[in-house]
């Protein structure tokens, strides 16, 4: 194990140590840079692993600086002890974390690398809709620990009934957490009224990954149905179209219509004036 360590790192491990020390020497105050240099002195693999563990919490800074060292150096790590699947769990979570991660071609094995690309394009596959209604954060542990396995642990705003299951594991209560070994995992969460969500995230040794959902109502999704304008025929053939929020304008055509008939109709029942007149008779 040490010797194959050795072997991969031997060619650029003063490369290496230029990069810690000009990270240090620059942001002076970010404690993964001692860590680094640390687990890089160190010859124990469980060890190293443990100790580039502490460097990659999250919750120490922005995932730049000795961050995307520590995430490559602890792949080689896993990779050199024959971990190969934990190496890809850890580079997936590190991509859907940082997906600006690049490769350092120069400082880290050509499997290295390889493994990174492969991780980088699952997680291109696996991104949802979902990932927007999902927060994710991490529970590191205090201290270094050599558990073997990870935590998922789920929360939903109150009020929600949201109902989670892992697929191929079984459903997960809302506040409660689950033991689970290093892998990808897909997550759904539903609940009545909202919107289901669907996200792949990474579970990695010794570490509690937090999903917070938050489901979108089902009603803001329905727009307002928009009726097209429709017609009618008002005597005489002619076509009027309706209006909507007002008085209807057939309704006033009728009713003009009405009102003329019914001026006609008292016109005609109305008796002729009376005038003058003259009668003449003839006798035969």
């Amino acid at each position: 194990m040490k010797q194959g360590f050795l072997t991969g790192l031997g060619l650029c491990g003063l490369v290496l140590s230029l990069s810690v020390a000009a990270a240090t020497s620059v942001s002076g105050q970010d404690p993964r840079d001692a860590c680094l240099a640390q687990a890089y002195k160190e010859f124990d693999t469980a060890r190293r692993q443990q100790l580039l563990t502490r460097c990659l919490n999250p919750s120490a800074g922005a995932p730049r600086g000795a961050w995307p060292l520590g995430v490559q150096l602890l792949a080689q790590t896993l990779i050199e002890d024959g971990r190969d699947s934990v190496a890809d769990v850890w580079l997936r979570w590190a991509v859907r974390l940082a997906p600006d991660l690049q490769p350092d071609t120069v400082q880290f094995l050509p499997r290295v690398i390889a493994a990174y690309r492969a991780a980088r394009d699952y997680v291109s596959r696996t991104r949802t809709l979902g990932d927007s209604a999902t927060a994710t954060t991490w529970l590191w542990p205090a201290q270094e620990s050599a558990d073997g396995v990870g935590r998922l642990q789920v929360s939903a705003p109150l009020g929600v009934p949201v109902q989670v299951a892992v697929q191929g594991v079984g459903p997960i209560g809302v506040g409660g957490s689950i033991a689970l070994g290093p892998g990808s995992y897909q997550i759904t969460a539903a609940a009545t009224g909202y919107d289901s969500v669907r996200v792949t995230r990474e579970v990695v040794p010794g570490v509690t990954t937090v999903l917070e959902f938050h489901p979108r109502s089902a009603l803001a999704r329905v727009a307002p149905k928009i009726l097209p304008p429709t017609t009618t025929q008002a005597p005489g053939g002619t076509l009027v179209p309706k209006k909507k929020g007002g008085f209807p304008v057939v309704w006033a055509v009728v009713g003009a219509a009405v009102a003329g008939g019914a001026v006609v109709l008292l016109t005609h029942n109305k008796p002729a004036p009376t005038t003058g007149s003259m009668t003449y008779t003839f006798n035969p």
